[in-house]
């Protein structure tokens, strides 16, 4: 009879807990976009390993490139903050809208003041908001900085949800148009 009752008490704690982060998201959320709702989400692998579990929100759960947006990467190992730019500015390099020399500079060291090295369970919120700003937060919803304009968040978050993205099937996921399922890169 213990037994029952513990395990009970443990499933309503993982309920309330659960209810608590999809709340506290949305709260947080709501300074930045109308009604946010969850759009999709994915598990981005590299070589089998799972690196992150990346999550879209957006007014409603309507993804829009023009509306205001944010996407969450819960990170599953430790990576050097460095490490995190280099790649950001790798795959902005690869998609087909080019960036001058110099804007890609520019970009990479606001970057590396904005970026913090990430442990398993460290959350970085990317937001895209009506100023045509994209604020970056850590786990606690500290604002770590912000990048102005457009043409940066076009380019930053058509990593994950841009046709020129280097990984279709989270794409795909996080901009809603697919199951859920696991999936390897």
């Amino acid at each position: 009879m213990l037994r029952v009752v513990a395990k009970y008490t443990l499933i309503i704690s993982y309920l309330l807990f659960a209810s608590y982060k999809i709340f506290a998201v949305s709260e947080n959320l709501d300074n930045f976009i109308t009604n946010p709702k969850e759009v999709g989400s994915g598990d981005y692998k590299f070589l089998f390993m799972k690196i992150f579990t990346a999550t879209t929100y957006a007014p409603e759960g309507k993804f829009d490139f023009n509306q205001p947006y944010a996407l969450q990467l819960k990170y599953e190992r430790d990576l050097k903050g460095e490490a995190i730019v280099k790649k950001t500015i790798e795959e902005i390099n690869h998609q087909s809208n080019k960036v001058s020399e110099t804007e890609l500079n520019q970009w990479q060291q606001e970057l590396n003041k904005i970026i913090p090295n990430v442990s398993k369970g460290s959350v970085l919120t990317g937001i895209y908001t009506s100023k045509q700003q994209t604020l970056f937060f850590d786990s606690s919803w500290k604002l770590l900085g912000v990048i102005e304009g457009k043409d940066f968040a076009k380019h930053f978050f058509g990593i994950w949800l841009g046709p020129d993205s280097s990984d279709k099937k989270l794409r795909s996921k996080l901009l809603g148009l697919a199951s859920n399922d696991k999936m390897e890169r």
